[in-house]
């Protein structure tokens, strides 16, 4: 509290030199003259205000000597309690101004402003008007109740400044304390995708925007503070003046630009809900396509949505394009050197977002894969869960997700499981070797009724059995069957293996995998009696 209170005696006593600005030489350049100090222009002020400013010369005297000489006579009148009425008086030097029947100083064709063509009754009334104010500034400062009224409305002033910033720094530290509490349940609540990653760096420049704002007001409560307290007492009147006139000229040029800006907002307004409609009703038109609602030659299912996406971003682009005359400060220099700026980093950073782009609208125009197939691409297998422009998800049957960029996907190759379902389901195979002694026809049959056990095999067509190869100590078999549901082959060729082990062994045939060297004295098989031993116990279907 202390520092606030040391901060606002030293705004209050420095602010003046702010406000009125010392009379700044006029440069000059290399062919320029030197103007004579003497007679550069002179500001006539009665106590502390402005009354005019003299330029020209008048029976030798200069315009310094004139204004000197001006405060001096209205001086001894004051003195002298002659307070007014203040008029003007044409003579042949210009213009006489008076208070009562005495001539103070007069206003000559020289002292007029040429750069605003200012003309001598515009300069006589402000003249007129000014000394009229500065007159009875003059009277009333020399009343005491005016102090004291003054006083008491700026220590009134003081302690509302005080409870109000007071007031915002207390409400910074409230809302910085229970910001997260606050805003992180409805962030989350968002559900955007990738969002909820962001949060703490959402909520720090949330905290970062609250005390920026805190600090504004803080700042502009001190404002509206000095321009009270200043225009209490008749000689700090006039700069307050000066900030009051500060401050309604900038909410006067914030209003004319915002009544300027209008017109182009209301054509921006009108071009968004157009291609918002547009959009909308290209959403419509090819969700209807990719439902089977609607058919066109060409457009396939499959490649309804990222065709909508391509027309949807060429919509808003062409309006972005129709938009960008009409929105404030287009035509500026700094707008247009940020668009240039903006261009040229796409241009560098796009590069390889372009590949990859180029990469997904491949593999959905040709229709390689989409969202629910079972694909193998390189090492990675799984269903696809999402057909991306810039990259494609797929969940393995471990439940991982799997994010493939695009390009890395078109230039390997891929096996689409789901698509042979239009054919009778996916082929589902698996090899053993069996030695010689055991007889082929019996090892066919065998595996077939192993595939017939299997849940998720289908029994039309038929389970087909094949002799890859004739090799040294055993023969190896190959069975083949198609599944239903490719996503599930993991668990189907699991419940094979274990089916295939069963069946075998309540024949009593051995399985020759792997290599061996000599043929055992006995056969190589689990008796069905022993298939349960500790630890091992049946499930409730008898397997």
């Amino acid at each position: 509290m202390k520092r606030l209170i040391l901060l606002l005696i030293a705004l209050a006593f420095l602010w003046p030199a702010a406000v009125v600005p010392a009379e700044q030489p006029a440069p000059r350049g290399k062919t320029e003259k030197a103007v004579d100090p003497a007679l550069a222009p002179a500001t006539l002020k009665i106590q502390n205000r402005p009354i005019v400013t003299l330029r020209g010369t008048l029976l030798g005297y200069a315009p310094k000597q004139r204004a000197e000489a001006a405060e001096s006579r209205i001086g001894t009148a004051i003195e002298r309690g002659i307070w007014g009425p203040v008029t003007t008086r044409t003579i042949p030097e210009g213009l006489l101004v008076q208070i009562g029947e005495q001539g103070m100083f007069v206003l000559t064709p020289g002292d007029l402003n040429a750069l605003v063509g200012e003309t001598t009754e515009e300069a006589g009334s402000r003249t007129v008007r000014n000394l009229t104010t500065a007159l009875r500034e003059v009277e009333e400062s020399r009343r005491t109740e005016t102090f004291l009224r003054g006083a008491a409305y700026t220590a009134a002033a003081t302690v509302v400044l005080i409870l109000a910033i007071a007031g915002i720094l207390r409400t910074r530290r409230w809302l910085r304390i229970h910001l997260a509490d606050v805003a992180e349940p409805r962030l989350k609540a968002l559900a955007i995708g990738g969002f909820t990653q962001h949060i703490e760096g959402i909520i720090l420049f949330l905290k970062g925007l609250i005390g920026l704002t805190a600090w504004v007001l803080a700042f502009f409560s001190l404002y509206l503070w000095l321009d009270f307290s200043f225009m209490q007492f008749p000689y700090t009147r006039p700069w307050g003046e000066h900030l009051h006139d500060y401050m309604t000229a900038g909410v006067k040029s914030i209003a004319l630009t915002i009544v300027d800006f209008i017109p182009g907002l209301v054509i921006v307004a009108v071009i968004f809900i157009i291609t918002r409609f547009l959009a909308r009703l290209a959403r419509l038109f090819f969700d209807a396509v990719e439902s089977g609602r609607v058919t066109v030659p060409g457009l396939y299912a499959e490649t309804a949505q990222p065709t909508r996406r391509i027309v949807t971003v060429i919509l808003w682009l062409f309006a972005l394009v129709m938009m960008y005359p009409y929105l404030p400060g287009s035509d500026s220099d700094a707008f247009k050197g940020v668009s240039v700026f903006v261009g040229l980093l796409l241009s560098i950073g796009s590069a390889g977002t372009v590949n990859q782009a180029v990469s997904g609208l491949m593999l959905m125009y040709s229709r390689a894969l989409r969202v629910g197939d079972f694909v193998q691409i390189g090492e990675t297998v799984g269903t696809v869960v999402t057909l991306g422009m810039f990259s494609t998800r797929i969940r393995t049957p471990w439940g991982e997700i799997v994010s493939l960029p695009n390009a890395v996907i078109v230039g390997t190759t891929t096996k689409n499981y789901s698509r042979e379902e239009e054919t009778g389901g996916v082929l589902l195979t698996t090899t053993v070797t069996i030695g010689y002694n055991a007889p082929w026809r019996q090892v066919h049959a065998m595996l077939v009724e192993a595939a017939h056990r299997t849940e998720g095999l289908l029994k039309d067509p038929p389970p087909r059995v094949l002799q890859r190869s004739l090799s040294d100590y055993y023969v190896e078999y190959m069975l083949g069957a198609r599944i239903a549901e490719p996503n599930r082959r993991i668990a189907v060729l699991d419940a094979l293996h274990r089916n295939i082990q069963d069946v075998f062994n309540e024949y009593g045939v051995q399985i020759m995998s792997p290599h061996y060297v000599a043929d055992p004295a006995e056969k190589v098989w689990v008796p069905r009696e022993n298939w349960y031993d500790p630890p091992a116990k049946k499930n409730d279907d008898g397997k």
